[in-house]
């Protein structure tokens, strides 16, 4: 028997039945924060930033950050993936390249990284996961996490920090440190302690050196060590306060400061100063320069050897020789 008025299609039951479906299967929204113990941890690089996507705010794919000074880019980041947190003001991201402008050199600095947290009150970075750093000479830079501070546009990392270049498929120089201070604009990168480098001589042999600090100028291909500098070379062996090294226009050039040691071919030389090309055989001592070699001392204001052989040249010279 059928109602007055009422004449029901079989089309109706079917929409009828999807509506109940979704209305009791489809998930709920949650604005919940998900705390490090709900995090999921399926690798040591992924670390906190690894979450259970479903308690996101809301997800993004192919998201881009940028911030601007004066009409200028000063960093961009762009991510595979982001969840956006509003309550908490931060966005989590996948798959993160980052490109940060030197607005002293007008080069880019790049970074890579598995995964990023974006603080966008703070103006803050966090980088973590198979991090990496390359400047625009071809410096690369590598550790597992990395902070960008946007207030003082700089990286920081407690991590050990290695570096090769300035060609990433064949480095002629490799440098390891812990801790790093990196000023963006200068592309100035200061290793904290431990640091230890080689450097590939045109000879194909190894200048290797070790200090408790170092710096590393990427725009100038120029390194300074300090505190307790070892400096080891083919034929010769130097200890001092300091020890630098740079390229310019082709030329490799290393300079020691402060309590300088030398120890060449049973020779042992002291000075304030000491300067010598890279793959080279003379050396100049300055400053209280003296060398002694089989109970002989002489002095002078300037004094420089030659590696390869037992001759020195001596300015204002002084000094006893043995009978």
């Amino acid at each position: 028997m059928k109602l007055p008025g009422f004449s029901r299609h079989p089309l109706f039951y079917i929409v009828a039945g999807l509506w109940f479906c979704g209305l009791v299967l489809w998930p709920r929204s949650s604005n919940v924060w998900v705390g490090e113990d709900s995090l999921s941890h399926n690798s040591s690089q992924e670390g906190l930033y690894k979450s259970a996507l479903t308690n996101a705010n809301f997800g993004l794919l192919g998201v881009r950050f940028y911030e601007s000074v004066g009409g200028h880019p000063r960093w961009k980041i762009n991510s595979a993936f982001a969840e956006l947190r509003r309550k908490e003001n931060y966005a989590f991201l996948k798959e993160v390249t980052s490109d940060f402008l030197s607005e002293t050199t007008q080069n880019t600095i790049h970074t890579k990284s598995d995964y990023g947290r974006s603080w966008t009150a703070k103006n803050y970075v966090e980088l973590e996961g198979n991090v990496s750093i390359e400047s625009s000479n071809g410096y690369l830079f590598w550790m597992d996490h990395l902070n960008y501070d946007g207030k003082n546009h700089e990286f920081t990392s407690k991590d050990t920090v290695q570096m090769k270049g300035p060609s990433i498929n064949q480095p002629i120089m490799f440098l390891k440190g812990t801790g790093l201070t990196a000023e963006i604009n200068k592309e100035h990168f200061l290793l904290n302690s431990n640091v230890s480098s080689q450097k590939r001589l045109p000879s194909g042999q190894w200048l290797k050196v070790s200090s408790k600090t170092g710096e590393f100028f990427t725009q100038q291909s120029r390194a300074i060590f300090m505190g307790g500098v070892k400096s080891q070379m083919p034929k010769v062996n130097i200890t001092s306060d300091v020890f630098e090294m740079s390229s310019l226009e082709g030329d490799e050039n290393a300079q020691a400061f402060g309590n300088v040691v030398l120890k060449n071919k049973g020779r042992v030389g002291y000075a304030q100063k000491a300067y010598l090309e890279i793959g080279g055989s003379e050396i100049i001592l300055e400053g209280n320069a003296r060398i002694e070699a089989d109970g002989n001392i002489i002095k002078g204001n300037r004094i420089k050897l030659f590696s390869d052989e037992d001759k020195i040249e001596v300015e204002n010279a002084e000094g006893k020789t043995n009978p």
